[in-house]
């Protein structure tokens, strides 16, 4: 993710996750849609793998309010995060694994969706 293209967006109904009150989330669109490459510490080259819209994932991750999930528990070794989580969500039947970091901030950032 790069701090320039990372936005925050005001959820329409606040979500309960792991005893936090979500109520907005931070997001790289252009990571979301491209992923990211280790070796450049850069956005993947070539072909988006989605097309999705600042809205798109807001309503993606909205799906958490509904879905019966124990989020996966991933480590990392990234100082500012509290918890690194994985959650299945869907896009028209496809299922999606999204991955979501709680910061220490309290902060709440989708890190990607594929």
């Amino acid at each position: 993710m790069k701090k320039e293209n990372t936005v925050n967006r005001k959820l329409r109904i606040p979500i309960l996750i792991s005893g936090r009150l979500v109520r907005d989330i931070w997001f790289d669109l252009k990571h979301i849609q491209y992923g990211w490459d280790k070796k450049r510490r850069d956005y993947n080259i070539g072909p988006a793998r989605n097309s999705y819209s600042e809205e798109d994932v807001i309503m993606i991750f909205e799906q958490l309010k509904h879905l019966e999930q124990d989020p996966r528990i991933q480590l990392t070794n990234l100082k500012d995060v509290e918890k690194r989580m994985i959650f299945y969500v869907y896009d028209e039947g496809k299922k999606l694994k999204m991955v979501v970091d709680f910061m220490k901030n309290s902060s709440t950032v989708v890190v990607t969706i594929h």
